[in-house]
C-alpha cells in the first residue's frame, strides 16, 4: 500500500467557513440522493418512503424528477398541494410517480436519486426519506444543492464508515443536480493514512446517477478491510455549488439489512482560538 498523498496538507482559509450557511435550512430544492424501488435480494421489495413538509408562505407543488443511471424520466412530476406548514407522506415514492407519469416506465427496478424543485415565491420544504424492506431500512435526509453538500475544485468531500469482510459489502453513490459535468477522483483511506487498492475516477454528466461497491472499483487487495474512509476531490468541472453530490451506503451480505453513509465536507482549517468548554 502506498501512503494517500497530498490529504493532510490540504487547507482551506478560515474565510471559506460560509460553505456549512444553510445546508440544512428549507430551501425551494433539494436533493434526495438515493431512492430506490426493486426487489431486494433476500427476498421482499426495497421503496423509498418520503415526506414532505411545507415551511413556506403559501401552497406549494413540488416538481419531482428521477434520474437513474439509465436515464431521467422525461418530465417532472407534481406532487401536492401542500398547504402552509403541512406535511404529506407518500410510502412508495417511486410507486407514485409511476402512477402519475403515463409516459414512462423507468421507476420500477430502479436507484437513482430524487430532484424536488418549487419555483413558486415563497416556497421553501423540507424532505426526509427512509428506504424500507419489511423490518429493515435506513434513512436520507433532503440535501440543499450548496457548496457545504457537493465537491468541487478545492473542495473536497469525505465518507467515513467503509467496511468490506465476510458480513458488509459498502457502495458509494454520486448525483450531479448541476449543468455542467464532472470527474471526480476517488480514494480509500485505512485507518493509518495508507491508500486502498488504487485510486479510481468516475465522471459524471448532467443530472447523472452512479452506484458502485467501492472495494470493486479500487480493485482492493483480497482480505478485511476496517475503520477506513473516502476522499473524494474533482479532477474537471470546476466548483460551482450545483456540483456532484455523494452518500454510502453498507449492506449486510446474511439479512441484506442497510445503513446511510453521508458525505461531509473535507477541510482542514485553522485550530479554534479557544478550547471547548469544560463539561461537569
Amino acid at each position: 500500500m502506498k501512503k494517500a498523498l497530498g490529504i493532510v496538507g490540504f487547507l482551506v482559509l478560515a474565510a471559506q467557513l460560509p460553505l456549512w450557511s444553510y445546508d440544512t435550512s428549507p430551501s425551494s430544492w433539494q436533493i434526495v440522493p438515493e431512492a430506490i424501488w426493486a426487489p431486494a435480494t433476500g427476498g421482499g421489495t426495497w421503496v423509498t418512503e418520503l415526506q414532505i413538509t411545507n415551511l413556506g408562505t403559501s401552497e406549494i407543488y413540488v416538481s419531482a424528477y428521477f434520474d437513474t443511471a439509465a436515464g431521467s424520466a422525461p418530465t417532472a412530476m407534481q406532487l401536492g398541494p401542500i398547504p402552509v406548514l403541512n406535511s404529506v407522506k407518500y410510502s412508495n415514492i417511486l410507486a407514485t410517480l409511476d402512477a402519475l407519469d403515463e409516459s414512462a416506465t423507468v421507476y420500477y427496478g430502479k436507484v437513482g436519486a430524487l430532484y424536488l424543485r418549487n419555483l413558486t415565491a415563497g416556497a421553501a420544504f423540507q424532505v426526509q426519506a427512509q428506504t424500507v424492506n419489511g423490518n429493515f431500512g435506513k434513512t436520507f435526509p433532503g440535501l440543499n444543492v450548496v457548496e457545504g453538500n457537493t465537491v468541487g475544485d478545492g473542495r473536497p468531500m469525505m465518507i467515513q464508515g467503509l467496511v468490506r469482510n465476510a458480513t458488509y459489502r459498502t457502495f458509494t453513490g454520486i448525483y450531479n443536480p448541476g449543468t455542467t459535468s464532472y470527474t471526480v477522483k476517488f480514494t480509500i483511506v485505512d485507518a493509518t493514512n495508507a491508500t486502498v487498492g488504487t485510486p479510481f475516477e468516475k465522471t459524471v454528466s448532467t443530472y447523472g446517477f452512479q452506484s458502485f461497491n467501492v472495494f470493486t472499483q479500487a480493485a482492493a487487495p483480497a482480505g478485511d478491510y476496517d475503520n477506513c474512509w473516502l476522499y473524494i476531490e474533482v479532477t474537471s468541472g470546476g466548483s460551482a455549488a450545483e456540483a456532484p453530490m455523494f452518500f454510502g451506503s453498507i449492506a449486510n451480505n446474511y439479512t441484506n439489512d442497510t445503513y446511510a453513509l453521508l458525505a461531509k465536507q473535507y477541510l482542514v482549517i485553522p485550530p479554534p482560538a479557544s478550547a471547548p468548554p469544560i463539561r461537569h
